[in-house]
């Protein structure tokens, strides 16, 4: 690019066309011919300089221009120096008239570059420009999701340290669910503190490695996010409809973990294998481009609902048996109201943001998908997580031996 601009000095010297080989001379000193045979650039010879400039110097005279300095004619060797000399007469009179560009495409292999980048090196640039209202409406909206998404899995999160043995299973994948979320949310916290991530690097994806890193988590996020979804569903099936005890699906908890996590990475080979990442410019991310793995992540979260749907039966079931016992069925509602909203919440934003994700409507997918991270940290939200950071926050320094004051006696 350096001498594009140089060349766009010399303007008002090429408009004159004071010499037939005006062109060839300001070209070869900015763009000399290169060639595999010879050790280095050939520029252009002496005379060829002189027969230029005697042939122009009266046009620039007469407009009040001089001979630019750059273009000093000593500084060019001679022959039997290597360097480019005049055509004959000739071979003037048969040559089409010259232009620069074919000039450049006879020396240097031209990149042909899309639209809206630039040549820089070797490498075509995506060019960004910001301050586009739909552009700043977008950053807006992911900063309010990301920032009060990562808020409340934050406060999830905490929650689940302070009490690790409170979430058992089969609630346990809820905590799985927030570590994916919590990814995500801040992923895209730093995609919006950083800016666009498809303008850090070259218009192929792989060109931009940081781009890529963000493509390949985002996409073993989401299906991880998919699958511990279904796995939160089938542990409530087991739960319900088989009656399995908490220890029971404790023994098959490693195996869960090995299907899901084994499974999250089949999307990054998949895209690795197939070269299927792509460019976002309206996100600002790189992602990967396969009809297929969101498919499969859509067959995955109508499967997780399906089986949502046999748990609330199964534990409608329970309670009329409950009621028929002569039994108070309130803690059953209490689980069966909770475990309802909180599928329906997961599920539901999750199914909405898929779809949407695949008609390209980004404003959607982008709500829905942190919509979906919130509900699914609404499990910790209740009586007994307040009362535990009440015991954080506020804890009781009084020692037990400290209560038992002496008698007071009475005057």
């Amino acid at each position: 690019m350096f001498f594009v601009l140089q060349l766009e000095e010399f303007n008002g010297l090429l408009a004159h066309k004071c010499s037939p080989f005006l062109r060839l001379f300001v070209c070869s000193v900015y763009v000399p011919l290169c060639s595999e045979d010879v050790p280095g650039a050939v520029p252009a010879c002496r005379g060829l300089c002189e027969d230029v400039r005697k042939d122009c110097m009266p046009a620039l005279e007469a407009a009040g221009l001089v001979w630019p300095s750059q273009l000093n004619c000593s500084r060019f060797p001679e022959p039997p120096d290597l360097c480019m000399q005049k055509r004959s007469e000739d071979e003037l009179s048969s040559m089409v008239a010259f232009e620069p560009s074919l000039l450049h495409q006879q020396r240097i292999k031209v990149k042909p570059c899309p639209q809206d980048t630039v040549l820089i090196g070797d490498r075509c640039t995506k060019i960004c420009v910001d301050g586009h209202e739909e552009d700043f409406v977008f950053e807006v909206w992911i900063a309010v999701w990301s920032i009060l998404s990562i808020m409340i899995v934050t406060f999830a999160l905490l929650t689940f340290a302070i009490q690790p043995k409170r979430f058992r299973w089969p609630a346990r994948p809820i905590l799985y669910l927030t570590i994916c979320g919590f990814v995500t949310s801040l992923t895209y916290l730093v995609r919006w503190l950083a800016g666009s991530l498809t303008c850090s690097g070259g218009v192929k994806p792989f060109d931009n490695w940081l781009c890529v890193n963000a493509a390949l988590l985002g996409a073993f996020c989401d299906c991880a996010y998919c699958l511990w979804w279904c796995t939160f569903s089938y542990v409530w099936y087991l739960s319900a409809s088989k009656e399995w005890s908490t220890e029971a699906i404790e023994r098959i908890a490693a195996r869960l973990h090995s299907i899901v996590w084994t499974l999250s990475v089949c999307p990054i080979v998949y895209a690795l294998v197939f070269n299927a990442i792509v460019s976002n410019p309206s996100t600002g991310f790189c992602e990967t481009s396969s009809d297929v793995v969101l498919f499969v992540e859509l067959g995955i979260v109508i499967c997780g609902m399906a089986l949502s749907v046999s748990t609330s039966l199964a534990l409608r079931n329970v309670k009329k048996t409950l009621v028929h016992a002569g039994r108070s069925p309130y803690k059953l509602e209490r689980l069966i109201y909770r475990l309802g909203l909180i599928s329906f919440g997961i599920s539901v934003p999750l199914l909405t943001h898929l779809i949407a994700h695949y008609f390209d409507l980004e404003y959607i997918a982008v709500g829905a998908k942190f919509s979906s991270v919130i509900f699914s940290t609404f499990w910790v939200f209740s009586y007994k997580t307040f009362r535990s950071w009440n015991k954080v926050l506020r804890p009781n320094f009084t020692h037990k031996g400290l209560r038992q004051q002496s008698p007071v006696t009475k005057v």
